[in-house]
């Protein structure tokens, strides 16, 4: 006996993942840090004789989504030269930061333009800076990708209504 292979049509067809609903989590600044360290580059070959850290982290309360376990987050923000228009020309990034939910706060992280880096500084300072707006996939396993974020001095129309949803 003799079995033929199912034709193509036959098999079964490979569903694609639904595309997921993108969401905004709302983040009121209530804090933020800034951290600068610079140390000798101790590795073998370096391209670089120095390493330089700089480190942004923004602290405050989400307003949205509610019903999460917490609504206190604290976001880093790590200045990047490979995001500068010059340089991002040929990567396929897949997100531009995360947020991971932990049982005391939610934790997030992403790169900025290393020349975005001063003005951002200066706003804050300043204490212009209120909300960060953050665009995501819905918490999955305790975790996002994020796909976007913005640095607000005020809500918009669109958040605001959305907000009351």
């Amino acid at each position: 006996m003799v079995i033929e292979p199912k034709s193509k049509a036959a098999r079964k067809a490979r569903r694609r993942k639904p595309p997921e609903e993108i969401i905004d989590y709302i983040l009121e600044i209530e804090d933020w840090d800034w951290s600068y360290w610079l140390a000798l580059n101790t590795l073998r070959d370096p391209l670089d004789p120095y390493h330089e850290h700089r480190h942004l982290q923004i602290k405050g309360r989400l307003l949205r989504p509610s019903g999460l376990t917490t609504d206190r987050v604290e976001v880093s923000l790590f200045p990047s030269l490979s995001l500068q228009e010059e340089r991002r020309k040929d990567l396929k990034p897949i997100a531009v930061g995360a947020l991971e939910a932990g049982p005391e706060r939610i934790d997030g992280h992403a790169g900025i333009p290393a020349d975005a880096w001063a003005p951002v500084l200066q706003m804050l300072i300043a204490d212009r800076l209120k909300f960060v707006v953050m665009r995501g996939e819905k918490f999955r396993y305790r975790s996002t990708r994020l796909v976007g974020y913005s640095l607000q001095t005020r809500l918009s129309e669109d958040d605001l209504s959305e907000e009351a949803d």
